[in-house]
């Protein structure tokens, strides 16, 4: 019976020591993980996109963008583009919608960080938290086509509202062409 607890102590001992050194490990290690950057052409998108919410909003302007890419609206999303009847969906085929918003939920699985440098060039303030009296907006990662001529992403007002929108790549420049899917959460 002795030994039985003795080898009992000294495999908890052994145990006990491992979770200390790996406890102790993980608070010396310097190794964070940060979400990756917006590659250029995102980036470019989005600073389209911010452009078109100041003008959507002139009488009642968003100043707050949140710090991360955010596709949290996607199932109110896939619910605003239930629609039968229509044949066309921000220049896509019925047929290649469901596509796209799985392929905006699977960009959007990896997070980006927008740099603040970025959002005070545009005019806005970066927010990290996302509080209802707050007025922000935060936007999906985005999907392009194959040409890279045209992109698709998800915009978020406030958490109340938002919508999917499309943009065209003119003369170099990314403009908004298209707003689908809208949706809105009723109080």
């Amino acid at each position: 019976m002795k030994s039985l607890m003795t080898r009992l102590r000294s495999r908890f001992s052994a145990r006990a020591a491992c979770l200390v050194a790996v406890a102790f490990a993980a608070a010396n290690s310097h190794a964070e993980w940060h979400p990756p950057s917006a590659t250029a052409e995102e980036l470019a998108v989005w600073q389209a996109v911010a452009v078109t919410v100041t003008s959507d909003n002139a009488s009642s302007p968003y100043q707050l963008w949140y710090y991360q890419s955010d596709f949290t609206a996607a199932s109110f999303i896939a619910s605003a583009i239930v629609d039968p009847e229509r044949k066309e969906f921000c220049g896509l085929s019925a047929a290649e919608v469901p596509a796209m918003i799985s392929e905006l939920k699977a960009v959007s699985a990896t997070p980006v960080v927008l740099d603040s440098s970025v959002a005070k060039s545009s005019g806005f303030k970066i927010t990290y938290t996302k509080k209802p009296q707050q007025r922000y907006f935060a936007l999906s990662r985005v999907v392009f086509d194959p040409a890279h001529e045209r992109a698709w992403l998800s915009v978020e007002l406030n958490g109340e509202r938002g919508h999917i929108a499309r943009l065209d790549k003119v003369a170099g420049q990314w403009s908004r062409t298209s707003r689908c899917g809208a949706w809105y959460i009723p109080e």
